[in-house]
């Protein structure tokens, strides 16, 4: 027969305060690391060796969860599968529109992926030119996120990699362009059977004609070997876009530029809407500087003021709401820089009020041509690349 158990509590005093003194001793630890606590996060170095915590897992699950489920946002690239009219979601693939970048993180780059995976990033954005991928990779083979024995099925689903191949990884070698990627692919731990990356792109178009096309090419036959899902480029203007179609090959599935109010490069937009390419933007950490657009940025920071929010989440609101995935990116060196990869992910500037039309219209009033020559801008390139105030990699042809 059934009994009914006793309603009386199962605990006692010392129960109690053994439960209130593990309790103030993760509260203090909060309160140490308000970012990352030590259970919460992975990790702050306290221990040796770096875990998925329960809690992480399962926001990260969660996340996973939602992107799945097609939540807004995303963005859709084309892949080379077949698509079906009737589902724009076939042969389609779903990419972040926040991800984070690891230009010049160098310095403290598992302390940046540990803030951006904590806070529901799940786009990674990765060159060879920053030479950030061996710590990465370390950092994520201990998280079981990747490496050849993944411990929780589906985890390496978490984290949408784009990786950018560089100027010195460019080849007129089929051969030695494919492996390049793989060389990468080892350090990043994606070097099991199934081992993927979800986006790998050109850097920059600062090579010359034949290199360009059979990188491209042979990241199209790795996109056919099952190594890449999409191919993209990045800085291409139209001429070296124009390259592409001539040579017979299909348009990037993205392009990923220095896009924002100042320099809104309309005839690479009007060129993306034609052949079905998405834009990334990227590159805005010179704008605020001394060859930034003085004027124009008091205008945007006075928006940003209405709206209780920084200038760098204005230019995330303004990318969302043009249609375009991002890549901000911010140090950890200070408590202000890491407070500031929260604040520019898709979660931080969810919480701020859309950007009205009036706005809109303001911001996209703002153009003025920044390039990167006059920026100062060096993401994916050097110093001797560079050959005046005038100079920008989407005019580039050779």
């Amino acid at each position: 027969m059934y009994q009914r158990m006793s309603n009386r509590p199962r605990f006692s005093i010392v129960g109690v305060l053994l439960f209130l003194l593990f309790h103030h001793a993760l509260m203090a630890l909060s309160l140490q690391y308000p970012i990352l606590s030590r259970r919460d996060a992975l990790l702050t170095g306290m221990s040796g060796t770096l875990m998925l915590s329960p809690q992480l897992e399962q926001r990260l699950t969660n996340f996973a969860k939602a992107f799945e489920n097609k939540r807004p946002d995303s963005i859709l690239l084309r892949t080379n599968e077949p698509t079906d009219p009737s589902n724009p979601y076939k042969g389609k693939l779903q990419m972040p529109t926040v991800g984070y970048s690891f230009y010049k993180t160098k310095d403290n780059v598992d302390e940046c992926l540990r803030i951006a995976l904590f806070n529901e990033v799940a786009m990674i954005d990765v060159a060879t030119q920053y030479g950030t991928n061996d710590a990465i990779g370390q950092i994520l083979r201990d998280l079981g996120i990747t490496g050849g024995n993944v411990p929780t099925k589906g985890m390496r689903n978490l984290v949408f990699f784009h990786h950018k191949i560089s100027n010195s990884d460019q080849s007129a070698s089929i051969k030695e362009v494919k492996q390049n990627v793989r060389r990468e692919m080892r350090k990043l731990g994606l070097d099991g059977k199934k081992s993927f990356l979800d986006l790998v792109s050109i850097h920059s178009p600062l090579t010359d004609k034949e290199r360009r096309l059979t990188s491209y090419r042979a990241l199209l036959e790795l996109q056919e070997e099952g190594i890449i899902k999409a191919v993209g480029v990045c800085n291409y203007g139209v001429g070296t876009l124009n390259e592409i179609i001539e040579a017979g090959m299909p348009a990037p599935a993205i392009n990923q530029l220095e896009l924002s109010p100042f320099n809104q490069h309309k005839d690479v937009v009007a060129w993306a809407l034609k052949h079905d390419m998405k834009l990334s933007c990227a590159a805005w950490s010179k704008l605020s500087s001394v060859n930034g657009p003085q004027k124009e940025w008091d205008i945007l920071a006075g928006i940003a003021k209405q709206k209780s929010a920084t200038k760098a989440q204005i230019l995330v609101l303004w990318a969302l709401q043009m249609g375009y995935n991002c890549v901000p990116r911010s140090g950890a060196g200070s408590k202000l820089e890491k407070l500031a990869i929260l604040e520019n992910s898709y979660k931080g500037v969810n919480r701020i009020e859309a950007l009205t039309e009036e706005e809109l219209d303001i911001l996209n009033g703002l153009d003025v041509g920044l390039t990167a020559g006059h920026l100062g801008r060096r993401d994916g390139w050097d110093d001797d690349d560079v050959s005046g105030d005038d100079w920008d990699p989407t005019n580039f042809v050779k």
